[in-house]
C-alpha cells in the first residue's frame, strides 16, 4: 500500500501560514478514534480516510516544524500515514492514537533529515510581499517572524529541535515527548532547556521571533 492518501496535489507546497494555522478536527476524540482504528484494522476504507482527515493537520504541522520548508514535506506526510496504517496491528492503545501517530511522524522525519542535505533558507526567500490587504505592516512582520522561526529551528540539533517542537510548540507534556522520542524524561528536559537557551539568545536581537514563538505556543 503506497501513496493512497493525499493532502493536496503533490505539486502544491503548503505555505508557512497554512501550516501554522492548521488545527486538529474536534471529531478526533478518543472514543471515535478508537472505533475508527478498529474498523481500519478490518480494512475499512472509510475508516482509513477518516483517520487521515482528522489527523493530517497535526501530522503535517509537526513534520513541517521538524524538517523546515522543502519539497519533501508532502511526501513525508504520506509516508508517515502509510507506515502508521501498515502498523495498525501493533497499536495496543497504551497511548492516544494521536501520540502514537506523532511518534511515527517524528521517526519518518528524522530518518529523512539524516539522508537529505541541509536546506538553505533566508528570510527573503520565505517572506512574501505584504500585498494590498489590511494591515500590511503587521502581516509582513508576522511572515518575517515565521521565517525567522524556521531559521532558528534549523540551527538546533535534530533531537533538541524535536523536543522543543513537541513540548513548546505542540504542547505535549515532558512525559509524552519522552514516549514519542523514546527517551528519558530527564533527557527531554535537557534538550528543551538547551533549545530554549539557544532561541532566547536569538530573540534578544530579533524581537519579532519572540512574538512569533509566543503566538505559536498559544495555538
Amino acid at each position: 500500500m503506497t501513496r493512497l492518501f493525499y493532502l493536496t496535489s503533490v505539486s502544491k507546497l503548503a505555505t508557512i501560514e497554512e501550516v501554522s494555522v492548521a488545527r486538529d478536527s474536534p471529531v478526533a476524540i478518543a472514543g471515535v478514534v478508537n472505533d475508527l482504528v478498529e474498523r481500519a484494522r478490518r480494512r475499512d476504507g472509510a475508516a482509513f480516510r477518516e483517520l487521515f482527515r482528522t489527523h493530517v493537520a497535526v501530522v503535517h504541522r509537526v513534520i513541517y516544524r521538524l524538517s523546515g520548508p522543502g519539497n519533501d514535506v508532502e511526501d513525508l506526510v504520506q509516508t508517515a500515514f502509510v507506515e502508521a496504517f501498515r502498523s495498525l496491528p501493533d497499536f495496543r492503545g497504551d497511548a492516544l492514537f494521536s501520540t502514537w501517530l506523532t511518534r511515527i511522524a517524528v521517526r519518518v522525519t528524522l530518518r529523512a533529515r539524516r539522508r537529505r542535505p541541509p536546506f538553505a533558507l533566508s528570510i527573503e526567500e520565505t517572506a512574501e510581499p505584504a500585498g494590498d490587504g489590511p494591515g500590511p505592516e503587521r502581516v509582513a512582520a508576522a511572515r518575517e517572524g515565521l521565517a525567522m522561526l524556521d531559521l532558528v529551528l534549523g540551527e538546533l540539533r535534530p533531537k533538541r529541535r524535536a523536543a522543543f517542537v513537541l513540548h513548546v510548540l505542540e504542547g505535549h507534556s515532558m512525559e509524552e515527548v519522552a514516549a514519542i522520542l523514546n527517551a528519558s524524561v530527564a533527557a527531554v528536559k535537557v534538550r528543551v532547556h538547551d533549545a530554549r537557551r539557544h532561541i532566547e539568545r536569538r530573540c534578544k536581537t530579533r524581537p519579532e521571533l519572540a512574538d512569533c514563538l509566543q503566538q505559536e505556543g498559544n495555538r
